[in-house]
């Protein structure tokens, strides 16, 4: 994996390793649907401003998208672009050539 390929997923990984985006990524995976912030809310124990920057986060990471209409913004999970980012890490695991224990570094 090529240098910018491997800082993207990092910042991937690193945006779902913080508890609140987690859970947001959770809620939007349960209800299967679009959700504003306010009703995002609820998910966490943060103020809406805070969902709206966990949020924003989650955007430009790609892991969620948005569709604005007005002032609104309604978020929806990118399930697409999230099983493909942990399909490659599984199958880089579970394919990969390094032997447990017998590592060249």
């Amino acid at each position: 994996m090529d240098a910018a390929k491997t800082q993207k997923t990092a910042d991937f990984f690193k945006a779902l390793g913080e508890f609140n985006r987690l859970s947001l990524v959770y809620e939007l995976c349960r209800c299967n649907d679009s959700q504003n912030a306010m009703c995002l809310c609820d998910c966490c124990s943060v103020d809406a401003s805070v969902v709206s920057r966990h949020l924003k986060v989650l955007a430009e990471r790609d892991i969620v998208t948005f569709d604005k209409v007005g002032r609104e913004k309604s978020y929806q999970l990118n399930r697409n672009e999230v099983a493909t980012k942990l399909r490659e890490l599984a199958d880089l695991i579970e394919n990969s050539d390094c032997k447990r224990g017998n590592h060249d570094v």
